[in-house]
Order: structure tokens, then sequence, then C-alpha cells
């Protein structure tokens, strides 16, 4: 049976990992969803391509494997720009197929026509259009190996439509996918790493989101455990060691970086985020292990670098390094302390307030309605900001957050995402009421597919991580003050659940209630102002 270009790329694309097409509907590309169709991939449209993307991302994120999304020509391409930046910066594997007019029309002004790989190419491993049914089986592979394999993500297909509603000559033949190693690491390193660490008595170990995809993140805690190094995670790492685990840090990384004589950076680049490794002190040994080769001496030099993947690295050395007798233990007694200190603070000022709510307190509220099913997800600014400080994922791939690029938006996309893929577990999102208002009409595309989720907005009337730089700078606000509207009678009127909640008294029932709805939920908390994050990094 011939099949057209864009049901074979269809099941390319199941061969390649994909569960579900996300998209926006489409004349360009709307062969692939009769593809999908065909061979039983859900097809998932939104309301915005931005979401769309998003959503793929998740996707990846959550079965570490590739997300796909499918966008029309033109205005399709350019509004999930966004959502592809995000996936680039994050790391995360994923392909966008875009479509394009049919190629004898391309230069004559045909609908929505333009240069999509032009403006792929800078946020894409690859970004490439193909001009050949012929090409469809092996560009899919290559976008695999592209996004999977280094540093990982996303890439960028254009399918012009003459290419995906035109028959094929050749019949359907099941994609094979090839197998690459990008790791690079030797004994020598691992042996380098295991001497630093048995002469030092103050090391430290940071884990960030590159673990995620490593084929030992499933095994990470007998890992773990066996080197007994003080832990800190961070991006798509949270969860990795559980709630609590008596390795895992969170209050204390700033002293630690401070006083420690050893560093290992897992997957952790040197960036704003650590003060540009201004943070760590100068006497430290540092060793980074990292996908990118660039990352390795960037803004700091390492005594110990190496290029590969960081579970490997940290599989290695467990194998190679056994821990001294006292196992660091008065150096964790000190780390202990400075947790205990800043847990007692943070308890104490989420108490500080009844009415409106202590945004803490809201964290600390929906940490308690976690489980080991849970999945959480911020989608903010100041908000996740202290989000970061309370909520403890359960386990890996149960926080998602849209990484370092400071993206909002993300948080419903993601949310329908992990529901979809996920069904059995509650999917909960913590918005900031700025980061709402970009992508709250996604409600509409989770009532439309019965994929309920919690949302709960921090709504203090501000763009309140501008407005904190904002204030002490020039003494009053502009362009970061909004209203303490009702987002949760928008949730209602889309066919959700929702409720406003401004006393503290509340809001455990309010976020009870919101979970046993069984519909795409959204409980509205008014929170006060708070000074925990005076002086937090907005820019």
């Amino acid at each position: 049976m011939q099949l057209s270009g864009g049901r074979l790329l269809a099941r390319f694309l199941r061969d390649a990992g994909m569960t579900h097409l996300f998209t926006l509907s489409g004349g360009h590309i709307m062969e692939i969803y009769e593809g999908c169709a065909e061979i039983g991939i859900p097809v998932i449209d939104f309301r915005h391509e931005q979401a769309a993307g998003f959503a793929a991302e998740a996707a990846a994120r959550l079965t570490r494997k590739i997300g796909v999304c499918a966008v029309t020509a033109g205005p399709g391409v350019m509004n999930v720009v966004t959502a592809v930046a995000n996936a680039w910066r994050s790391q995360t594997p994923m392909i966008v197929i875009g479509g394009q007019a049919a190629l004898p029309m391309l230069g004559k002004g045909a609908l929505q026509e333009m240069d999509h790989v032009a403006v792929m190419k800078p946020i894409t491993k690859w970004s490439v259009q193909v001009t050949s049914q012929n090409e469809l089986a092996e560009y899919v592979r290559r976008a695999v190996t592209a996004a999977t394999t280094g540093v990982m993500g996303p890439v960028f297909l254009e399918c012009p439509m003459d290419i995906l509603f035109d028959r094929a000559e050749k019949p359907y033949t099941p994609l094979e996918l090839e197998t690459h190693s990008s790791t690079i690491l030797t004994d020598e390193i691992v042996q380098k790493v295991a001497e630093i660490l048995t002469q030092a008595q103050r090391p430290v170990l940071l884990i960030g989101s590159q673990i995620l995809f490593s084929p030992h993140a499933p095994h990470m805690r007998s890992i773990l455990e066996q080197l007994s190094l003080p832990v800190y995670t961070s991006g798509m790492a949270r969860g990795l060691l559980g709630e609590v685990h008596p390795l895992l840090f969170l209050h204390s990384r700033k002293l630690a970086l401070a006083q420690a004589d050893a560093v290992i950076l897992a997957g952790v680049p040197l960036d704003f985020r650590l003060n540009y490794g201004m943070s760590i002190s100068e006497e430290a040994q540092l060793i980074r292990i990292d996908r990118d080769e660039t990352e390795i001496g960037r803004n700091r030099p390492a005594q110990v670098g190496a290029v590969g993947d960081p579970g490997e690295f940290l599989h290695s050395l467990s194998k190679s390094f056994s821990p001294p007798p006292h196992k660091w233990h008065e150096w964790k007694n000190t780390l202990l302390s400075e947790e205990q200190r800043r847990q007692e603070q943070i308890v104490a000022e989420a108490a500080s307030s009844t009415r409106p709510v202590n945004p803490l307190r809201l964290c600390l509220e929906v940490n308690k309605m976690l489980t080991p099913n849970s999945i959480v997800i911020g989608d903010g600014g100041d908000i996740v900001g202290s989000a970061a400080y309370t909520i403890r994922p359960r386990g890996i791939a149960q926080w998602l957050d849209a990484g370092p690029l400071g993206t909002l938006g993300a948080g419903a996309p993601y949310a329908i995402a992990a529901k979809l893929i996920f069904p059995e577990k509650d999917v909960w999102v913590i918005f900031g009421d700025g980061a709402f208002g970009l992508n709250g009409m996604e409600y509409d595309t989770a009532v439309r597919f019965n994929l309920p989720f919690i949302g709960v907005v921090g709504n203090d009337a501000a763009w309140t991580q501008i407005k904190r730089a904002q204030i002490p700078m020039y003494g009053h606000a502009i362009a970061t003050e909004l209203l303490p509207t009702r987002y949760d009678k928008m949730v209602e009127a889309l066919g959700g659940w929702g409720a406003y909640v401004e006393d503290t008294e509340a809001l455990p029932e309010a976020l009870e209630a919101a979970k046993a709805s069984g519909k795409p939920a959204l409980v509205n908390v008014r929170i006060s102002e708070t000074d925990f994050r005076k002086g937090s990094i907005s820019m």
C-alpha cells in the first residue's frame, strides 16, 4: 500500500519513540494527523503552538526519550520558537516538525511562506528542510541521533506540503535507530578524582539536569550512597534522592561552596545560578564533568575536567573509590546545622501571617499534599523561588520547571503532558499570577481531553521577581503591577474547578477539594508580600 509522506512520517516518528503528537491545527501538516490516527498515536491540540512545544519538551523529560510536536508554517513555527529555545537551553531532546508551502511554490509568495530553517538554526542542534520523501526515514533517524547524543537538544524538520501529501514511491519499512555513546571519560580521570576525594576534608557534589537522561539515572540513589558525599541537586535532578535522605542537602549550598575543599560539578554549569563560579572557594579543587565540552573551562578552570555523561562518571567513580572511614561526618554535621537553621527560619516566616497567605506557607501546604505518586511543576518567578526551598519532589522526573532560560508559561502544558503519560499520578503546578497569564487558556485543552491536574496560583497582583529589583533601584515600580484577578473563575468558565483562598486556615481544605474534584482545577491564593527573597536575582 502506498502511503503519503505525512503518514510515513507519523510511522517513523512512532518508531523513534513518539508517544503523543502535540500540535495546534494547521493545513500544512494535517496529513501527519491522519498518519497518527491510523497507527493509534494520540494527537493533542493546544490553544497556542508555544504550549504544544512545551508539552513535547515535558514528554521528553518524563519518558526520558524524545518529545515531538508539529506546527503549521509561518506564525505556527514562530509561535513555537520560545519552547524550542527553552529546550535548547535546558538540553532537552525533542523533534519539531514545521509545515511549509509546496516546494514548487517557494519563492512565489505562498501562504505563510518564510525561511523557518534559518530562524531555527541558532536554537537547535540541527535545522533542515526535507526536499524528498526518500529523505524522511534518514532525516528522522539523524534527528534522533542529533537530539539525544552529546549535548542533548531540539531538532527542526521543515516538511513542505507536497512532501507530506503526495504518495510515496517506497513502502513503509520500520525505522531502525542507531546507538551512540558520547562518553570519553577515562580511568585516569576517575582515578584523579578519587585521589582528590581521598585527601578532601570538605567535599561536595552538585548534580544537574543532565543526569535525567543518563542510563544510570534509575540507579543513582545506590551510586550516591556508595560515594557518601554531601549532595545538592538542581533542575531536573531534583528528587533524585527522594524527599529526605541523609546525603541530600538543600538550604546550605552557599555555605558549602564557600568552605568546600573539593567540588564536583556533575552536569552543572557555572552560570548565574552559581554566580559564574565565584560562589566556590578559591582554594577548592574543582572537578567538572559535562556533556558540553565548552562548559569544562567556562568562567573558571577546573583541576580535573572531562566531557561525558555525568551519570557514567559517578557510576565509574563509585566502583573505584571508597569513602574514608569517617565519611566526612564532621563536615556533614556543619552543613546539617546550617540546614536546620534555615529550615527554622522558613517555618517561622511561613507562620508570620494568616491573611493573605504567606507564600512560604502556601508552598509548605502543597508539599504536604505530595506523595511518591506526585509530579510537581514550577511556573513562575518569585513564587517558584520560594517553592525551590520548600517543595520536596519524591523522585526523579517528578519536578519540572522551565530551566535556565527563565521562561514563563510552561506550567499548564507540562501538566497536560504529565497526565497524558502518567494518568495514575497526581500533577500539581505552582503558578505565579504573571506566569499563569501566558498559557492559562490551556485549561481548555485539559478540559477537552479530561486531564485533571491541580494548579495553585500565588496571587500577589504583581510581577514580584522584577518588582523586587525596581523598588530599591528606583523607589517605585513600573510595568510590574497586576490586579488580584479571579483566575479561578476563568478556569470554572472553561469547564474546570476553581476556588479562591485568602485565609491560611481555608487553604488545606481547598487543596484537598481541588484534588478530589476530578477536574482540571485551580486554587487561586491571595498571598502576602515578604522579604524572604529580598535581593534575589531577577535579571
